[in-house]
């Protein structure tokens, strides 16, 4: 599969897993990138090449998904922790891997947080088990099939990755991978996380829920918050509005 099929292939799963009316663009941090907006380049003013080419895509993707809800393009310099500072009124989540750098945008009245993961699918490293993965999923995992048990872990790192991603806009609120407990279902690609103790406003036992699968080379997991009652994750971890 070329470069350019495999990010048609991963744009359009990324679309057909987000929620409606959320905006998602997929680009190439390989190759050359638009300039970065005046706002942003003192994020990257001392970063090394790769991270200029792989900030430079991700913004450029964030900038495609906003034209992609019909929006004007905008700034999204980074914050202090990294993370993307969304213009007023909207919300989003950028991610990359060596090969492809995934970016979703939606409006804040609509979402309270969204999350996105890429990462090359291939089994996670067996050291990386213990910082990874709580008891209970490490239980699960050995009791898959020896060929899969790794790539499987794969999913579980980037559906935590993901679930993070879209509480820290609402919460603001830092925590560890054994913060959350990750069920599979790798038949639907789709996945649970519960929290396992309370933190913040968090309370032990809230659930997210997410879709997490293999694509064109990748593992892609994405997550929304819901801002009205009754949408995808909506009481997490307050209720929303309506």
């Amino acid at each position: 599969m070329t470069s350019a099929n495999h990010l048609t292939v991963l744009e359009n799963q990324a679309q057909s897993w987000a929620p409606q009316d959320v905006g998602v663009a997929v680009s190439d941090p390989t190759r050359p990138a638009p300039p970065v907006w005046p706002q942003e380049a003192l994020t990257i003013a001392r970063a090394v090449p790769a991270r200029r080419r792989e900030f430079a895509a991700g913004r450029d993707a964030a900038r495609r998904a906003m034209n992609a809800l019909g929006l004007d393009a905008q700034a999204v310099p980074g914050g202090a922790n990294r993370a993307p500072q969304w213009p007023v009124g909207l919300t989003g989540t950028i991610s990359h891997d060596a090969t492809s750098c995934v970016a979703m945008v939606a409006l804040s009245g609509q979402f309270r947080g969204l999350g996105v993961d890429v990462e090359p699918d291939a089994p996670l490293p067996e050291d990386l088990l213990p910082e990874i993965c709580v008891p209970a999923e490490r239980a699960w995992l050995e009791a898959q099939p020896a060929n899969e048990r790794y790539r499987l872990a794969r999913r579980i790192f980037c559906a935590k990755e993901a679930v993070y991603k879209a509480q820290f806009p609402v919460t603001r609120l830092l925590f560890g991978f054994d913060a959350v407990e990750v069920q599979l279902n790798a038949q639907d690609n789709r996945f649970v996380a519960t929290f396992r103790h309370h933190i913040g406003a968090i309370r032990a036992g809230n659930v997210v829920s997410g879709r997490v699968g293999a694509v064109a080379g990748h593992v892609l997991a994405v997550v929304a918050l819901g801002a009205q009652a009754g949408s995808q994750n909506a009481d997490f971890p307050v209720s929303a509005i309506g």
